[in-house]
């Protein structure tokens, strides 16, 4: 799941504003300031550079990370990634995969209205588990619209009965509503009749075959392969059938 992630955030086209380095310095500033406030890990990934700035605060003694500020060639944490139990872990891809697609059909100026809370387990220093609350935020798009910046925070989850925290869930933080959780999937993106032509093209079948198989036009089945792509985001049938496979369509 996270090969998938990684080839989508990484295939956009980032044609970026006359200043790149003032919003960069911007979100740099921010992250560092939630990791001083919250106590909690803050890591700023730039999609374009493939670089993440990584700023520790006070609760990554707790796991065993340092307090200094780092710099990483890489989008991912993997240092603090590592240490995420591992059914956690596929869970969180899975719905920063479903976030990036959803996103794609949002404006671009109602993008940071949206984040994703994930309820993580993460190995502290004496081998047991501590329950964390991830959040990732895209906060800055480039000009031709692909999503430029992401902002992950790692915060301790306060030890109180009445204080819960969804396993996944994505959500609009202006208006409070659910887009998508792990007990309520808004149904699948595609059609019972494109997951019967993508099942064909998965075993080699062609145009004509399917057409022939489903007793439907050429026309109609290369509707169904161009629906297919646009929903999953994909460019080819092999990626198409990688993504249902993976996200469990």
């Amino acid at each position: 799941m996270r090969k998938i992630l990684n080839t989508k955030l990484l295939a956009q086209h980032f044609e970026l504003n006359p200043t790149p380095h003032l919003m960069l310095d911007n979100a740099k500033s921010i992250a560092r300031m939630y990791s001083i406030m919250e106590n909690c890990i803050s890591v700023l990934s730039d999609l374009r550079t493939r670089k993440s700035y990584i700023y520790n605060g006070a609760v990554a003694d707790l796991f065993g990370l340092s307090a200094d500020e780092t710099e990483l060639t890489s989008i991912w944490e993997d240092e603090l990634l590592n240490k995420v139990h591992p059914e956690d872990l596929e869970k969180k891809y899975k719905l920063e995969f479903d976030f990036f697609q959803i996103l794609n059909t949002i404006e671009v100026t109602n993008r940071t209205d949206y984040q994703v809370i994930t309820k993580l387990r993460i190995k502290k220093k004496d081998g047991k588990y501590a329950f964390v609350q991830h959040r990732l935020i895209y906060v800055a798009s480039s000009e031709d619209g692909s999503i430029w910046l992401a902002l992950c925070l790692y915060n301790l989850i306060f030890d109180h009965p009445e204080f819960e925290i969804p396993q996944g869930v994505i959500l609009n933080n202006r208006t409070g509503k659910v887009i998508k959780d792990n007990e309520n999937r808004f149904g699948t993106p595609l059609s019972l009749r494109e997951k019967e032509v993508l099942q064909l093209i998965k075993h080699g079948r062609r145009s004509k075959e399917i057409a022939d198989k489903l007793s439907l036009s050429i026309n109609t089945v290369n509707r169904h392969r161009q629906n297919i792509f646009r929903k999953l985001n994909v460019t080819n049938a092999m990626e198409a059938c990688k993504v249902a496979e993976n996200t469990g369509l």
